[in-house]
């Protein structure tokens, strides 16, 4: 829907070779906002860790906030973040709503670290050009 009404800016749609399940708290609604938190963090008050991904890196990064709250009792949020530019069109109130700023944050990308330092205090991602191939082989 983005795609089609947006006539001032290119879009792009990413695709990935990877097999993904489906986000259970995911909609249309939220990834219109560009930015929302799949899995919010156990207990209350602000979370220990807030992770950023997009496309196929979402689903790891759930698993991993599941393992970190389980093994380690680190209360982490996952933020699926499909549109930078969209979720910096949000209000401010939304924005820290998602991503606090005063959390450890940390972004997961697979095709580069390029643009989210704007979002994240660290960054995992492939920092050159033209890998391709396994998963289990890239990371």
């Amino acid at each position: 829907q983005i795609a089609i009404n947006n006539v001032h800016t290119p879009t792009v749609i990413c695709c990935t070779r990877g097999t993904v399940a489906p986000l259970e708290h995911s909609s249309r609604d939220k990834a219109m906002k560009g930015a929302y938190a799949v899995i919010e963090e156990e207990g209350e008050g602000a979370p220990d860790l807030v992770m950023i991904a997009t496309g196929s890196e979402v689903w790891r990064c759930v698993d991993a906030a599941k393992a970190l709250q389980s093994n380690h009792s680190i209360r982490t949020r996952v933020v699926s973040m499909p549109c930078q530019e969209l979720f910096l069109e949000q209000s401010e109130e939304y924005r820290r709503s998602v991503l606090p700023g005063n959390v450890p944050t940390m972004s997961v990308e697979a095709s580069a670290e390029h643009g989210w330092h704007r979002f994240s205090h660290a960054q995992i991602g492939v920092a050159r050009f033209g890998m391709s191939g396994p998963l289990e082989q890239l990371f």
